[in-house]
């Protein structure tokens, strides 16, 4: 694929998982998704430091919750949108997540039920802190 409108008209990407990229990079272009790769190193955030002790803790190798092959069983299930629009750190929670419900950790309803209290408790610190 050397052209815009080929590979606009590329429809193998369906039939691949939405983590290989690999060879696309003319499809990723076309479709306005920025593949530049950063050389920089980025500063984390305390959200990305919470994210990677929650793996750290739930990958323990004496509790076994998860692994690393279990995290990218769950990333590899994502659609393309999803993958390409989420954070890096934003794959590993959704993974987390989607392990945690699927063990038995906790269910569908219980994570649905934190995200909003968690949802109402930032909506209420933002309003607080407006005024």
């Amino acid at each position: 694929m050397t052209d815009d409108k080929q590979a606009k008209s590329h429809t193998h990407v369906e039939t691949r998982g939405a983590h290989d990229l690999g060879g696309f990079l003319n499809y990723l272009l076309a479709h306005g998704i920025d593949a530049r790769i950063s050389r920089e190193e980025m500063p984390t955030t305390p959200y990305e430091e919470r994210a990677d002790a929650m793996l750290l803790l739930l990958s323990n190798a004496g509790k076994g919750l998860l692994n690393i092959h279990a995290m990218r069983r769950a990333s590899e299930k994502f659609s393309h949108e999803d993958y390409l629009k989420l954070s890096y750190y934003d794959r590993w929670l959704r993974a987390i997540v989607a392990l945690c419900i699927e063990t038995g950790i906790f269910s569908t309803q219980e994570w649905e039920a934190k995200k909003r209290q968690v949802m109402r408790r930032n909506k209420f610190s933002q309003q607080r802190q407006s005024d």
